[in-house]
Parts: structure tokens; sequence; C-alpha cells
């Protein structure tokens, strides 16, 4: 090899060094950077020369070159975060992104959602998921974007009891004597028919306004397995067909339903009936369609079993859940990220519904990703087609909600790597530095 070969070799060696001092300077820049996935480089020697030699030939190496710059997509450390649309993946996978004619993927799960309800990056990519329709999720993957229009109101057309009637009342009459507006003159008033119950039972209840009602259940027992039921509300808000309320004095009262219920020597409910004041006298709340309520205490008036469990045992009567199906109209308040991608929206009425669902992208060889900047990948022949579906299927990770996952490049390993490449830097530089003095040696012979 001649002096002017090995400056070549000390100058591969200088190009492969800040090769490497670039690569660990550009992980440690983005030590900060959310879903960054570190960058390592690996080198190759050249293809040596033969030697001829006393004991044959031998090869001489001529230098050094960048053999490969590889992505490492190791998991990064998933911390938590105050946005709900916050995403960290756990596992494989990206989150696909879209800009209306090319997707992207990523591990940055900084979203934000626009004035149109679009899902998108800091820079105005569109998530792609699976949107919802009245909380059923679609089978399309499309730009990600939430309904944030109201929730309309639901009438409510069932109450459904789970509640216990105590075996140790003492049957009476008092409730039975009670005069109601809608089966009476209206001569009682709420307070008095409360007390001369042997049990009560409150629900809300809401019109086809989505306007709540307080709707109070009343027991007594009338003989050895039997009960007198009445349901009662306040007959202020309550109209007749010229739309005038029933009553303007507080405290009085409007019975909706009323009807009987029987037990078995179980306590099991054998038998049920109800009678719906609206046969008799129509009436509905005010500037709300006429409604009636059906009254689940476990069985219907033929005799078959249904949701509710009311039953009569040796204990004190109480409630154990009370529901219905009504609901007032609600505005989105907040929204959550559930493991499977699910994005669940809460509701100003307490309502929860299924507003989209994120889907993730895997990779045959995630390593044949190109780097387009803004931690955003895109795909290639090398790294195969991508396999889009939702989070925790195949072999795609799960997601966290208010999370994120920080860069998986280590500052330690980097720092050893950029002093590696430093002491190489100068090792050859001494050998450009040796060649140059032989050369000038060498130039100075006369």
């Amino acid at each position: 090899m001649s002096l002017f070969s090995t400056l070549g070799v000390g100058a591969s060696g200088l190009n492969v060094a800040s090769v490497g001092l670039g690569v660990a300077g550009d992980n440690i820049a983005n030590i900060g950077t959310t879903g960054y996935k570190h960058t390592r480089a690996t080198f190759a020697d050249f293809l040596p020369q033969n030697v001829f030699g006393l004991s044959g030939v031998g090869q001489l190496g001529t230098g050094a070159a960048t053999n490969y710059l590889s992505t490492q997509f190791a998991q990064g450390s998933i911390n938590s975060s105050d946005s709900s649309l916050d995403m960290a993946i756990g596992g494989n996978g990206f989150f696909v992104v879209n800009d209306g004619n090319q997707s992207s993927y990523t591990r940055n799960g900084e979203f934000y959602m626009d004035d149109n309800g679009f899902i998108t990056t800091a820079s105005g990519l569109n998530l792609q998921g699976y949107n919802a329709v009245n909380g059923a999720v679609s089978g399309a993957i499309g730009d990600l974007q939430i309904d944030e229009t109201t929730i309309p109101p639901a009438v409510t057309t069932t109450v459904v009891a789970d509640a216990t009637l105590s075996a140790e009342t003492v049957p009476g009459v008092d409730l039975a004597a009670i005069d109601m507006y809608g089966t009476g003159t209206g001569t009682n008033t709420l307070t008095e028919a409360g007390d001369a119950a042997d049990f009560t039972m409150g629900t809300t209840i809401y019109d086809t306004l989505g306007v709540a009602h307080d709707v109070t259940v009343l027991f007594e027992r009338s003989g050895t397995s039997d009960w007198i039921w009445r349901a009662v509300t306040d007959a202020t808000q309550v109209y007749d067909t010229t739309n005038t309320a029933f009553s303007t004095t507080a405290d009085s009262g409007f019975e909706i339903a009323n009807g009987t219920v029987s037990f078995d020597t179980d306590g099991n409910i054998s038998a049920f009936t109800q009678t719906n004041t609206s046969t008799t006298t129509p009436w509905t709340f005010q500037g709300a369609a006429a409604q009636d309520v059906a009254f689940d205490f476990g069985m219907d008036s033929t005799g078959v079993a249904t949701d509710g469990a009311v039953t009569m045992v040796g204990d004190e009567s109480s409630v154990q859940a009370l529901s219905q199906d009504g609901r007032s109209a609600g505005i989105l308040s907040s929204l959550a990220v559930s493991d499977d991608g699910t994005i669940t929206g809460s509701y100003t009425n307490g309502e929860d519904l299924v507003v989209g669902q994120v889907a993730l992208a895997t990779f045959t060889a995630e390593s044949g990703l190109i780097r387009a900047g803004g931690t955003l990948f895109t795909a290639s022949s090398a790294a195969g087609a991508p396999a889009v579906g939702a989070a925790g299927t195949g072999t795609r990770g799960t997601i966290s909600g208010s999370a994120l996952e920080g860069s998986n490049a280590n500052l330690e390993d980097e720092f050893v790597n950029m002093i590696t490449a430093q002491r190489m830097y100068q090792a050859n530089a001494k050998v450009i530095t040796a060649a140059d003095e032989s050369l000038q040696t060498l130039m100075a012979i006369q």
C-alpha cells in the first residue's frame, strides 16, 4: 500500500467516525421526542487488496465505510399525560395518519381534535380508525371524526326494579284509601301518600322532550302474599287534553299507574298486574307527547319472567337497584381511550357512548420503513404491506389512553457511542498526519 492509499484509509476512517458522531448526536437530540426510535449505525471494511509477501499472498484492508443505518423499534417508556387524546402503544404497531393522499405511520400518539371533530396530529394529519354511529363502530377505516353534536333525549318507557319487600309487614288499607289526581279528585298530597305506604322507592323518568320528572312507587301489603302498588308524580307537571295542569298546588300528586304484585311461598314473584291511568284519563307532561311507563318487577301480566327482581323475604324492605331507559339531551364533556383503541364519550346527561376506534398497522419487516421526519415513517417494499386492524388483535399491541411513549434512545449508550466515535476520529486523523509526515520526508530526499 502506498502512502497515498494510507491517506485514503485514514479519510475513510474519518468519514465513518463522522457518521457515528452524527447518529449519536441525532439520537441525543431526540431524547425528548415523543415516540422517537433511535438509529444504530453499523460499519464494514472495504474490499481488501492482495499483497505479495515472502510467504505468499496476503490481504491488506483499504479502509471502512458505513454499512447500514437501521432504526431500532424497541419499546419506549410509557408516561402518563393530562390529555385524553394522547395515546401510547404497548407492543407492536403504528398509528396510521393520512394527509388526504398518502398514509404515514408513527408511534407518536400526540393527537388533537380540530374544529370539525377530526382527530389530527399537530401537523394536521388525520388519524385513521373506525367511526361510530349511535355507539356502533363501523367496519370501514377512514379519517377518525368525533361527532360533537348533542345526544338527543330518549323517553322513558320502562322502569326496572330490584327490591325487597318485607314479609314481616302487617297488611293494611291506608294506601288503598289515598285519593290522587288521575284516578281520583286529588284529595291527598304526595306526603300523605308516602306516609300511608308501607314502602316507597323513587326514580327519575324523562318525557319525550328529555325533561326529568320524579316518580315514586308506593307499596302496601294487602294480604298474606299480595301487595298493591301505585306510581305517582307531581300533579303540577301533568297536563290534561286542554293543556291545563291537573293541579297548581305544591305537593299534589298524580297517579300514572297502579297494580298488584303477588309472591309464592319462597318469596318469588308469582303474579303481576298494571293499569295505566291513560286508559281512562289521558295525560301528558307539559309540551311533551303522551307516554306510558311499564314497571318491571320481574314478571309481566301474562306470567312471563322479565328483568326485574322484586321479592318478599323476612328482612327490611329495601331497594337494590332501580333503572330506567330514558335520558335528557347530553353534550359531549370528555373522552377516554381503552386498550383496544375504543374511544368512549361521556356526556353531560350521564350517558357514555362509543364514538370511534383507533386502528393500528403492523409490518412484516419494520426495519424496512423509511423515516419521513416528524416521527413519521412511510411504507416500502422492504417493509411489506401494512396490516391494519384494531389494537389487541393479531400481533398488534394495546393502546394506553392519556399516555405517551417516550423516546427509546438511551442517553448513557449514546454518550459512549459519541466518545467512541470521537476517539475514532482522532485516531484516524493521526493516521492521516503520519502519512502526511512520511510524504514530507519522502519529498525532502535530495
